[in-house]
């Protein structure tokens, strides 16, 4: 039987795909039977394999908090548009020709002059003053003010941008009191240099022995290779076809 180890350009995957690789793997060779298992250095292999899993997805959960975080300050800088928005329409009624919208729009005007400084302060003390401020605005005489102005969708969605930041916020915080700082490029680096040496090791095996354990582990090995192979073939066949592994 010829033994091969099958193409793979392991660094073009994304991290996503890297880890999803690994864990594959695991999976895959999980399903050979136990009573085969009896190779000691190819348990360590898993057993090290199965760390730089778990520390991969720790790593991964780092990088979605860094999402989450971009998320809340485009969330802010669009509460921001609907504050601006606010005072905006506000500004354009104090020039009606209306007597009561004009003193609709002064006396709002004078609601809003308290809360100037929205955009400069902090997340948390923001919110707390918009919140602050819906509070103000839902007084019955300052709806009737609203009212008159058909300011109730600009309320409305000041309201509901600073709802969704809340989410978000609330989000990062439990999110990085969970997350501990990890690495990506030196665990990538590491979990990769253990996974090489594996796939070589088992090569080896098939090769030098032919025995149940390392024929079925290099075949599993290379399905889940191909996979990887064909999908990054797909994705640039040109560069893919010039790749030699």
């Amino acid at each position: 039987m010829k033994h091969f180890l099958e193409s793979l350009r392991v660094s073009a995957l994304s991290n996503l795909e890297a880890g999803q690789l690994v864990n594959r793997h695991l999976a895959d060779l999980g399903t050979i039977d136990q009573a085969l298992m009896t190779d000691g250095p190819f348990n360590n292999y898993m057993s090290k394999l199965s760390d730089h899993s778990d520390l991969f997805e720790k790593a991964m959960a780092q990088i979605r908090a860094s999402e989450i975080t971009l998320n809340i300050a485009n969330a802010d800088t669009k509460r921001d548009k609907s504050n601006q928005a606010c005072r905006r329409c506000l500004a354009l009624y104090a020039l009606s020709d209306d007597p009561e919208e004009v003193a609709a729009s002064r006396s709002l005007n004078l609601i809003f002059k308290n809360f100037r400084n929205l955009p400069n302060l902090n997340y948390e003390a923001e919110t707390i003053a918009i919140d602050k401020l819906i509070s103000d605005l839902e007084e019955p005489t300052a709806a009737a003010h609203v009212s008159t102005l058909n300011m109730e969708r600009y309320i409305t969605r000041l309201k509901a941008d600073n709802e969704a930041f809340k989410v978000l916020f609330g989000q990062r915080i439990q999110t990085e009191a969970q997350t501990e700082d990890y690495d990506m490029k030196i665990i990538r680096r590491e979990t990769f240099q253990t996974y090489r040496d594996f796939c070589n090791y088992v090569l080896a095996m098939a090769k030098a022995q032919g025995t149940p354990l390392f024929e079925e582990a290099l075949d599993l090995i290379n399905a889940g290779r191909n996979y990887y192979a064909n999908m990054l073939a797909r994705r640039n066949p040109k560069e893919e076809a010039l790749s030699p592994n």
